[in-house]
């Protein structure tokens, strides 16, 4: 048994069991699975964070095991590494309780105290904000030197993160989170759970770090000058040495970076089809003899059945917006809202035979709008994805969502009087809806300038939205993304070919065909 207690907290704890204490600390919670628990709590006016330990468990254990990874046991492994890092003169976190007891490893109670290093922000958070608002050029080139003097001094002492991301770097704010350009940068290293220190195989644990770093930093907007910045104070060596000598290893740094990036992004569309498609927090499945209902919970009302038992009557008592061969939409209030119902019809037995098997575009539809609020892009809010089945066999299908509010983007440019400020202010709405695209590799398919609507909200200025997703989908291959994307943003163009604001679409699309 092993129990640390800073002076201040051995008042707090004076008539305490520490165990017992740490056991029943409340507080905001900010992660919790199984074993382990994060939490934020408030002792004598200050604040605090505490990570308590249950114990990992055995088949926690055999996993690493198996995949030739020391498994982490408790709190002890971030103990160890913050006073590592601390006799490095590294910032980090302050300890204030420490404790670990139990014979078992798959049972060992242990749990850790730190203070809040409140006010703070992290660089993930920071740099989110880069590409829209550039930093000031000094100012960042001290925060590259920063994180790469860190990085520095822990690898060069044998200590790897093995979490090295953005976010683990604390960077000190004022109180209202507003950062001071103007002065040094002083950054906090956090979240040490899994840190080695002097791990066997120490460049494989380097690489993996610094692979880490740079996945998260890629959509910082940095440029290849700040990249060689982080190169030459992370090896001490010039521009010219670096790229002579340490070439591959930067190129396969980078290449691990694309590998966890794909990884990523697998596990966030695994995430998302489990979520979309089965019963879960967001939606509800029902299923029947001859039909599939998929139903977001945070708007259905009972009031809304009708529209799973008998859509086509009501689909007849509404306005209709289209009636062709394939698609019908029509509009239709109901339970106090305003809903647009989109009938995927069969035309003709062939047409309807290829379909059979095939997901519905009702239910491509009901994906990509998950999809396109999981990138932060404004879609109408999905209600029902209904599929009418003779077994496996799929036929009419419905998709229904709320009704759009706004102007069509050609229409209000059209409208807009010349010259117009708000042009390049819609402008600047899809350069930022396109760099959502891309950076989800997501391509609508038919970017005709009637499926994009200007929203105008008062107080809250103009608001782009993105409707008609039949064709909206991922495309994770890289060259046939370049290829889809390509095509869509010359398709978005030849909207406004003829058109007044031709010049200020030319040059979006050329920065976004540069950057592809």
């Amino acid at each position: 048994m092993t129990v640390f207690l800073r002076d201040d907290f051995a008042r707090y704890w004076r008539n305490k069991n520490a165990f017992d204490a740490a056991r029943d600390l409340q507080g905001e919670i900010f992660r919790q699975v199984k074993g382990r628990r994060t939490l934020r709590f408030e002792l004598d006016g200050k604040l605090f964070f505490a990570k308590v330990h249950e114990g990992v468990g055995w088949q926690e254990i055999a996993k690493n095991l198996m995949t030739l990874r020391m498994p982490v046991l408790g709190a002890g492994n971030e103990w160890r590494a913050i006073n590592a890092l601390q006799q490095l003169s590294v910032p980090t976190m302050s300890v204030a309780a420490y404790g670990e007891t139990g014979h078992n490893p798959a049972q060992r109670f242990s749990f850790l105290v730190t203070d809040d290093l409140s006010p703070t922000v992290s660089l993930e958070t920071l740099c989110a904000k880069w590409s829209g608002e550039r930093p000031r050029f000094e100012f960042k080139r001290q925060l590259i030197s920063e994180v790469a003097r860190l990085c520095r001094i822990m690898h060069s002492h044998g200590i790897c993160h093995r979490d090295l991301y953005l976010c683990h770097f604390l960077l000190r704010c004022a109180a209202n989170g507003s950062v001071d350009q103007s002065s040094s940068p002083h950054l906090s290293v956090i979240d040490l759970h899994r840190a080695l220190l002097q791990p066997a195989f120490l460049s494989r644990w380097i690489k993996k770090d610094l692979a880490g770093l740079y996945f998260s930093a890629l959509d910082a907007g940095l440029t290849r000058t700040d990249l060689l910045k982080f190169m030459c104070t992370y090896t001490g060596l010039s521009v010219r040495q670096v790229l002579q000598s340490d070439a591959a290893l930067w190129h396969a740094i980078q290449k691990k970076a694309q590998k966890i990036k794909h990884r990523e992004r697998n596990k966030q569309e695994q995430r998302l089809r489990e979520s979309v498609y089965k019963a879960s927090q967001t939606v509800d499945v029902l299923r029947s003899r001859g039909s599939l209902a998929l139903i977001n919970k945070r708007l259905w009302q009972p009031a809304l059945h009708e529209l799973i038992e008998s859509p086509d009557a009501l689909m007849q008592k509404a306005q209709v917006l289209k009636d062709g061969d394939s698609t019908t939409v029509v509009s239709l209030s109901l339970a106090g809202r305003e809903w647009v119902i989109k009938r995927y019809n069969l035309k003709g037995f062939w047409y309807g035979a290829s379909r059979l098997l095939r997901p519905s575009r009702a239910w491509h539809c009901w994906s990509a709008a998950f999809r396109l609020q999981a990138a932060g892009i404004d879609t109408p809010q999905p209600l029902l994805m209904l599929e009418k089945r003779w077994g496996p066999f799929r036929r009419e299908a419905y998709y229904v969502c709320e009704q759009a509010r706004g102007t069509d983007a050609k229409k209000w440019l059209e409208h807009e009087p010349e010259p117009s400020a708000q042009w390049g202010v819609v402008m600047n709405l899809f350069e930022k809806l396109f760099v959502r695209l891309r950076e989800n590799r997501i391509v609508h398919g038919d970017m005709k300038a009637t499926n994009f609507l200007i929203c105008e909200q008062p107080g809250a200025g103009v608001a782009l939205q993105v409707v008609d997703l039949d064709a909206c989908r991922p495309e994770f291959d890289r060259a046939r993304f370049r290829k889809y994307f390509s095509r869509d943003l010359h398709r978005f163009y030849a909207n406004w070919r003829h058109h007044e604001a031709a010049g200020k679409v030319s040059q979006v699309i050329t920065k976004m065909s540069r950057d592809l």
